[in-house]
This record gives structure tokens, C-alpha cells and sequence, in this order.
């Protein structure tokens, strides 16, 4: 586990990754790394508002952050409510929202990927894990360690 720790610390590869070990394990890592961990199950997500619901609620997000995309994104780029060496946010039952909501998802994902590049200038890494049930593969690349 010695080197998933050393490539969680690593702000220059964060980014936008399926999810390709156990969620339990690898957050322990990041626990270890000094990350704020954050579980977002987006599995009942039918649109962004359900989205943008379930995520800012489990980010701890202020109301004024939850309204649309835009505000989302902002918020991703300020996280000073949930100080930390960085953030790790695994997205658990994405399968549903991934597949069947494509569009929707991928704006959310674009918004992931642009605050992990926000933070790689602030030497902080910040992961967006999308995960699903055994054998679903969510279009995105693997981690940076598989």
C-alpha cells in the first residue's frame, strides 16, 4: 500500500479516474496521505439537480454552492470549509447515473477534472474516483497505479 500512498500524494496526477481497487483500502491510503476523504453515492442520481444534491450534501457544500454547474465548479475550487492536504472523492454507484444520464455526468465530471487541475497549481492533489459494481468499467482511465 506503500505506493498507492506515494502516488495519491502526487497533485500532478490527480484527476478524473475509474475506480480499480477497494474503496475501503484506498481510502485508508489517502487517510494516511493527510487527504480528506469524501463518499458521494450518486446511485438514486436521475438528473444534476440529484447530482448536485447528493454530492454538495456529502462535500458539506454552503447552500449558495448547490444551485447549478457553475456554482458546483466554484466550490470545487474552494473547499475552505473542509481544510486538508487534499481530497480524495470516491463516487460510489455510478453505474446508473455514468449510463443512463451520460450528459450530465460528464459536465459533473468535467467540473471534477477542472477543480484536480485548480488544485495541481496549488501543489494539492485532488481525485475523483468513479466506481461501480464488479466488472463495470465507467469509460473513464484507470488510476494512475494500474
Amino acid at each position: 500500500m506503500t505506493k498507492t500512498v506515494d502516488w495519491l500524494k502526487e497533485p500532478e496526477k490527480a484527476g478524473v479516474y475509474h475506480l480499480c481497487v477497494d474503496a475501503r483500502e484506498l481510502a485508508g491510503a489517502a487517510a494516511l496521505a493527510g487527504l480528506m476523504v469524501v463518499y458521494v453515492d450518486i446511485g438514486h442520481a436521475h438528473d444534476r439537480e440529484d447530482f448536485l444534491s447528493d454530492a454538495a450534501k456529502a462535500m458539506r457544500f454552503p447552500e449558495r454552492l448547490r444551485e447549478n454547474w457553475d456554482a458546483f465548479a466554484a466550490g470545487l475550487k474552494d473547499l475552505s470549509w473542509m481544510p486538508a492536504k487534499g481530497w480524495l472523492v470516491i463516487l460510489e454507484k455510478s453505474k446508473h447515473f455514468a449510463g443512463g444520464h451520460g450528459r450530465q455526468f460528464k459536465d459533473a465530471m468535467q467540473a471534477m477534472s477542472a477543480a484536480a487541475e485548480h488544485w495541481r497549481a496549488q501543489g494539492k492533489p485532488f481525485w475523483t474516483l468513479i466506481g461501480g459494481p464488479d466488472g463495470w468499467k465507467s469509460g473513464w482511465p484507470e488510476m494512475p497505479a494500474h
